[in-house]
C-alpha cells in the first residue's frame, strides 16, 4: 500500500495563494498576488531535491554512527530551463552540489555515505530521476 501526504492551495479572498504542508515543521506559505509574483513553484522544487540529498547525507552518516555530524554541510542547487517541443517552459537539469567538512573519526563512514548516494540517491531525486507519474484533475464546483 502506498503512503503520500496532503498539501493543500486555497485561494484568500484577496486573490493570494495559501499553500498548506499539513505538516508542524512547515509553515504556510503565503504567495502575495500570484500573477505578479516572483514566487517560483520551480524554486520549491529545488528545494526539495536539496533538502532531501542535505538531510540525507545527516541522516546516513547517523545511521552507520549514532550520533555522528559534520562540522559543516553546504549545499547548492544549480537547474537549467529549456523549453519543451510545444514551446512550453521546462526544468531541463537540476545539479546538486554538496560541500562537507567530514570530522576525520568519520571519514570511513562518510565514504560509504557518498557510495549510497550516488547508488540510490534521495527519496525526492529518485522520484524526480525516475519520472514522478502525474494525475491532474479539474472540476468545476
Amino acid at each position: 500500500m502506498s503512503k503520500g501526504n496532503i498539501i493543500e492551495l486555497n485561494q484568500l479572498e484577496n486573490g493570494d495563494f495559501e499553500i498548506n504542508f499539513n505538516n508542524e515543521d512547515m509553515n504556510t506559505i503565503i504567495i502575495h498576488e500570484p500573477l505578479n509574483s516572483k514566487f517560483s513553484a520551480r524554486n520549491l522544487l529545488a528545494a526539495a531535491a536539496l533538502f532531501c540529498t542535505s538531510g540525507s547525507m545527516m541522516y546516513e552518516l547517523d545511521a552507520r554512527k549514532p550520533g555522528a555530524r559534520y562540522n559543516k554541510l553546504k549545499a547548492r542547487v544549480v537547474s537549467k530551463y529549456a523549453r519543451n517541443e510545444k514551446d512550453r517552459a521546462i526544468i531541463e537539469s537540476m545539479k546538486v552540489e554538496v560541500l562537507v567538512d567530514v570530522p576525520e573519526e568519520h571519514r570511513s563512514e562518510f565514504i560509504k555515505v557518498v557510495d549510497e548516494h550516488k547508488e540510490n540517491e534521495c527519496f525526492i531525486t529518485r522520484s524526480l530521476n525516475k519520472g514522478i507519474k502525474m494525475d491532474i484533475e479539474i472540476e468545476e464546483t
